[in-house]
């Protein structure tokens, strides 16, 4: 499998051709990384944080150069991009919930290399779809 690498432009590029930025969903840069202060805190070094969708400090997705990290009621969720198989839309999840309408799907489910899958929320619209788009490419 090896490491999968991705330049970050590359990402922000697909990220914002097929979706874009919402409410609680922001490219991160120098301008406004000071928003982001605890999210970036769980960064490596030499890895770089791309897209953030942040409900609050306790809920985000952060997509970095590197990798996929979730906090959500206090689990925290770390996937690897070399470890990421497939991404698809969580249609059973979102059928369960009664959201039959593509542009209020805000879950994706991620399947990693050894079989387990893992469902992660964005934010409905625009941001979901960049996200979508984006996680689509890398796997």
């Amino acid at each position: 499998m090896g490491n999968k690498k991705f330049k970050p432009s590359t990402l922000l590029a697909i990220f914002r051709r097929k979706g874009g930025e919402g409410a609680m969903t922001k490219i991160i840069s120098d301008d406004n990384k000071s928003d982001f202060l605890h999210q970036v805190s769980f960064l490596r070094e030499g890895e770089q944080p791309l897209v953030c969708f942040k409900q609050d400090e306790l809920n985000w997705l952060l997509i970095t150069s590197d990798r996929i990290i979730e906090m959500g009621q206090g689990v925290s969720l770390f996937i690897p991009y070399s470890e990421l198989v497939e991404v698809r839309i969580a249609l059973h999840e979102e059928f369960k919930d009664s959201v039959m309408s593509k542009t209020d799907f805000t879950r994706l489910l991620l399947k990693d290399n050894s079989g387990r899958n893992y469902v992660i929320e964005s934010e409905k619209g625009e941001p979901y779809k960049g996200i979508y788009q984006m996680l689509h490419f890398i796997a």
